[in-house]
Parts: structure tokens; sequence; C-alpha cells
């Protein structure tokens, strides 16, 4: 008597039910899945923000007292010059570092983006029109429609800033609520970026404005300067600063509510998986019974079942790896791309998770699996109970 049964006859005959628990486990492992790509549209939205911008361009703007200067004993107009005085030093101090390659005292409007949940604004700095190609130069941005600021009032932004709003259009206007600025320009450009040239009539927060590379840490450059930051009165806009809060307030965040989101599907689908395949299970009892009954063992059986079980797993997230791959492609294509967001196609940290979930209930299936063919009894067995 041979002691292997086949699996994949039973899986043949039996393709209604295999189907079921393939979709299941699909539906699952595609649902988990996008729920992390549409949620990284926020992530990476957001890390384009704080992340990657302030590697290319710093703001920093200080309070008088920070400088020194004894702020309650002095009128305005013997406080205004010693602070500009202290504000030049503190650009010519910058300039001499190695990385800085353009300091200015900038007028700035903020731009807005909004990923799918929440928002955030971004510097837009004013600046002369003769410095505008150096600027671009610096973030690789390219124009690709209108033109260049050339008069007071007019500014660019990159195309993704535009796309993600609907109140911005090429030759349109950039109102702020107190700011009015015509859009004379798109360009390309891997951040989210806008500069423009100020507006006489329309003062705007100036903050000196630094172009660098390879420097992440500006507080330390201040400290070397005899400035310490201070969170209630300055403002430093560097890779520093803005990595700490990107990885507190933002990943922060939406790790928390993945993870909700995440055990709740695992917790459903564990559920009603374990409800489904006990019921599957029982309707196999007389199968196994008639198994033991010509010769087979126990653990053929059991193996058996498990070569089931793993080739309806592996299918599940064959199957789900193709819908994803298409799902991802055209959420990108209608959704993503024309609200000018940011995403992450592959996540290994989902990948682990899914994985880690299937491994689970695999483990957890093997209960009423075991369960059952403890139960199981021969035909002979079942004669001697009814005599």
């Amino acid at each position: 008597m041979p002691q292997k049964l086949s699996a994949m006859r039973y899986i043949k005959n039996n393709k209604r039910r295999t189907s079921v628990l393939i979709v299941s486990l699909c539906l699952s492992f595609v649902l988990t899945y996008l729920t992390q790509f549409l949620l990284s549209t926020n992530s990476e939205t957001f890390r384009t923000l704080f992340e990657y911008s302030p590697k290319k361009i710093q703001f920093v703007s200080l309070a008088g007292s920070s400088y020194g200067l004894d702020v309650d004993n002095l009128s305005t107009e013997e406080l205004m010059p010693l602070y500009q005085a202290k504000r030049l030093e503190l650009m010519e101090h910058l300039r001499e570092q190695e990385g800085v390659k353009k300091v200015y005292y900038a007028e700035v409007l903020y731009g807005f983006v909004q990923p799918l949940v929440g928002g955030l604004n971004f510097e837009i700095p004013l600046i002369a029109k003769e410095e505008l190609p150096v600027l671009l130069d610096h973030f690789g941005a390219t124009l690709v429609e209108g033109r260049l600021p050339e008069q007071p009032g007019e500014l660019v932004l990159d195309r993704d800033t535009v796309r993600n709003n609907d109140q911005y259009s090429l030759n349109g206007s950039f109102y702020t609520g107190t700011d009015l600025f015509q859009i004379v320009g798109i360009v390309d450009c891997d951040s989210y970026f806008g500069c423009g040239i100020p507006h006489p009539e329309l003062p705007r927060t100036t903050m000196i404005t630094i172009l660098s590379e390879g420097i992440d840490d500006f507080g330390a450059i201040l400290a070397e300067y005899g400035i310490t930051v201070r969170e209630n009165f300055d403002t430093i806009v560097d890779y520093q600063t803005c990595h700490q809060i990107y990885e507190t307030e933002v990943l922060g965040s939406l790790r928390d509510s993945t993870t909700f989101i995440y055990l709740g599907i695992i917790l459903l689908l564990s559920i009603s998986l374990f409800i489904v395949y006990t019921t599957y299970l029982r309707d196999r009892r007389d199968e196994w019974c008639l198994y033991c009954s010509i010769g087979y063992s126990r653990q053929t059986i059991y193996f058996s079942i498990l070569r089931e079980l793993l080739f309806t797993f592996v299918t599940a997230l064959l199957l789900g790896t193709v819908i994803i791959g298409i799902s991802e492609f055209l959420l990108y294509l209608l959704m993503i791309a024309p609200a000018g967001l940011k995403c992450r196609f592959f996540s290994p940290q989902a990948v682990f998770e899914i994985l880690s979930s299937y491994v689970l209930l695999f483990g957890l299936l093997q209960l009423p699996v075991r369960t059952a063919l403890w139960k199981i009894r021969t035909i002979d067995a079942i004669e001697d109970d009814l005599y």
C-alpha cells in the first residue's frame, strides 16, 4: 500500500473550496499591502519636505536676545542697527563654512502640500532676479512651462505643487491670505519647490536663507558662533531639525495608525479563517476515516493536508503580488501622480508583516487540523461501537 497521498488530487476535485481559501488569503494580502501603499503617500511626501529639501536649502531666523542683545533695555531705534550688524556678521560667518554656496537675507512665502491625510507648508524664498538661475541649478530644477520671474511679485512653482493645489496654475495667482503673486512658470524638480522676486509693496517675513551641500546641523554651526537656538524664540529649518520632527511626529503617528489597521485586518482574518477552516475540516472527517481504514497513517494524512495548505498560501501570495502590482500602477496613474504626491512602491516592512501574519495563520490552522485528525476513527472501530 503506497503511503503517500496526493494533495493536488483533492485540490483539483474541490476547486470551489480551495478557491474560497485562496481568495480570502489573497484579499487580506492585497488589503494589507495597499493600505501601506496609500499611507506611504503621506510618509514619502513628508519625507521630501522634511529630509530632501532641508539638505538643499536652510532657513534661520533668530531673536535679538539670541544674538546677545539687551532687547529689554534698548529702544527699537537703538536695537535695529545692532540687530542688523549681528545678522550680517552671522551671514559672513556662514559664508565661510565649507559646503555653503550662497547666503541670502530673503523674504519668504509659504506654499502648501496636502497628502491624503494632513498637510504641510514649505518655504518659498524670494530673491533677486539674477540669483534665480543659481537657486534653480542648486535644486536641479528645469523650466518646463512658462518663463522665469522677471518682475517683482512673480514666482515659479514645481509641477507637483501645482498638481496638488487646484488654486495654482500657470499664469494664475498665488494667494496666501495677505499676498498676491503671479505664477509665471512651472519647473520640474525632485522636491516641492518655488522661488520668486519679492514685491516691494508686500513686505514679508525675512529669514537668512542658505544654499548648501553636505551640512546637516546648522545648530552646531550657530553654537560655534556663540548662539544657542531656543525653541520658542528662534526658527531653524535644517536637516537635523526636520529629520527629528519627521521621525517623531510623522512616522510615529503613521506607525501607530498602520499598526492598528494591520492588527485589525489580521484579527478579523484569523477569526474568519479559523471558523471557515474548522467547518471545512469537519466535512472531510469521513474521507480521513476511510484513508485510515485502508491503511494510511495519520501522519501521512497530516502531511497531505500541509501540502494542501502550502499550495493555498503560496498561490494566494503569488496571485496577490500580481493584483498589487496592477493596483499600484493604476492608483499611481489615476490618483497619486495627478495629485502631485510621492509614494513608495515596495515596502520591505509591509512584506515582512504580511509574511509574518501568514506564518501565524499557518500555525493557527494547525490546531483544528491536529484536533480533527486526533478524532478520526477507522471503519472497524466504528463497527465495534455499533455491536
